[in-house]
Parts: structure tokens; C-alpha cells; sequence
């Protein structure tokens, strides 16, 4: 009995190793393709051939405790939690942007949609800020962008639930970092070159006024000066 308890020692320190080995393969598999391996267990039913009674009984309860009390299996756990941890994480910003653009599929009409309509808001963007367009259009493409803006949780929301009616694949997660970077962002930026164009442009006014009334105050000093000029030549004559 005690010949065959260390032999099973043995086998299961074997078969920890090969778990292992199996398991380092499936975690290298894992980084190569981007899938996370699946949890199996790799013990086999013990062989009890020419046992009965007492014996196959103690020998089960032994195999039992070697399952639960294994440090290999343990190690095995912990080896594969790390690789797995910390093989998909960015560590840089541009590997950040490198994985959100692969992550996009950019041919897909939904994501083709939004570029769109980001150009043509862009486009809106300059036009209302010239200075013949008056300050109408810009306050109500601002409030469409503060609009759009301040619902982008619900917007968000809304498309992680129905996701399949209009995209491939779902791009919206709890935090909105799709809605931010593909939505918000790009409106905050048109807000921003308004906002922008519209202080130089209120500068540029300001500088004409100003200049308005450096002339007209010229201009009243001047003519103001011309009678007492013209008494003085009377005189002298």
C-alpha cells in the first residue's frame, strides 16, 4: 500500500509538470492569437484494475486529497494568471491607439456614418463662423453640439443594448470610451474652433471700433482747431 501511495506521488508530480508545459503552450497560443485559453482538467480517472474493497476505497481518498492539496496545481493557476494578465494591456499611449484602431472594423457602414457626420459638422463649423453668417447659426449648432454632447451616456447606453441593429460588433462598453473618442471628442474640437474663430473675430471688431472713434475724435479736433487758425490770419492782416 505504501509502495503504490508514493508511486501516485510520483504520477502526480508527473502529470502537474506535463499540466504545466500544457498550460505555458495554451498561454503562448493565447498571445499569438488574442483568445484566452479555457480551464480543463487534465486528470484522468485513476486505474483500478485487480483493486476492490478497502483498498480502491483508500486508494480514491488519497487521489481526492492529492487533488485538492497539489501546490504544482496551484502554481500552474498563478503562472497562467499572469501570463494572461498581463498579455493584452497596452503599456504606451500610441500602443493604446494602435489597439483602438484595430479594434475597429472602419469599412462597416455605422462607423463609415460617423465620419461622415463628424466632416459634415466640421464643415457646418466654418461655415457659420464667417463673419457674414451672423450669430444665429452659431448658437443653434452649438446647442445641437451641447445636445449631443451632455446625451452621450444615455446615447451610450442605449447602443450597448441594441448594438446588433446597426454594427458588427459591440464598440460600447460601460465606461463610453467609444461614445468619447468617436462622438464627443471631435465635437468638443468643432465647439472649440468656434469658440476660437468667434474671440478673433469679436478682437478684429473691437480693433475697428476702436479705430472708428481714434478717427472721429481726429477728426472733431480738427475741425474744431480750423476757426481759431482762420481769426489769427485776420488779425495779423
Amino acid at each position: 500500500m505504501t509502495e503504490s501511495y508514493f508511486a501516485k506521488v510520483a504520477n502526480d508530480v508527473l502529470e502537474a509538470t506535463e499540466q504545466i508545459a500544457t498550460r505555458m503552450e495554451e498561454g503562448l497560443t493565447a498571445i499569438m492569437k488574442g483568445e484566452t485559453p479555457k480551464q480543463e482538467d487534465h486528470y484522468d480517472q485513476p486505474i483500478l484494475d485487480g483493486m476492490d474493497g478497502e483498498d480502491g476505497e483508500d486508494w480514491l481518498t488519497i487521489e481526492e486529497e492529492l487533488r485538492r492539496s497539489s501546490p504544482l496545481e496551484g502554481i500552474a493557476e498563478s503562472v497562467m494568471g499572469n501570463i494572461m494578465a498581463g498579455q493584452a494591456k497596452p503599456q504606451t499611449a500610441g500602443a493604446h491607439i494602435e489597439a483602438f484602431r484595430h479594434a475597429i472594423t472602419w469599412s462597416e457602414p455605422f462607423i463609415l456614418f460617423l465620419i461622415a457626420f463628424q466632416c459634415v459638422i466640421f464643415g457646418l463649423s466654418l461655415w457659420v463662423s464667417k463673419r457674414d453668417r451672423g450669430l444665429a447659426p452659431r448658437l443653434i449648432l452649438m446647442s445641437v453640439i451641447a445636445g449631443t454632447v451632455r446625451s452621450s451616456e444615455l446615447l451610450n447606453s442605449y447602443a450597448a443594448q441594441n448594438w446588433g441593429k446597426f454594427c458588427t460588433q459591440n464598440y460600447f462598453d460601460d465606461r463610453g470610451i467609444f461614445v468619447m473618442i468617436m462622438v464627443c471628442a471631435p465635437l468638443l474640437l468643432d465647439s472649440l474652433i468656434m469658440l476660437i474663430l468667434f474671440m478673433k473675430e469679436a478682437a478684429q471688431l473691437l480693433v475697428q471700433v476702436k479705430s472708428a472713434e481714434l478717427k472721429k475724435k481726429h477728426g472733431s479736433t480738427k475741425s474744431g482747431s480750423s476757426p481759431t487758425s482762420k481769426k489769427r490770419l485776420k488779425k495779423d492782416q
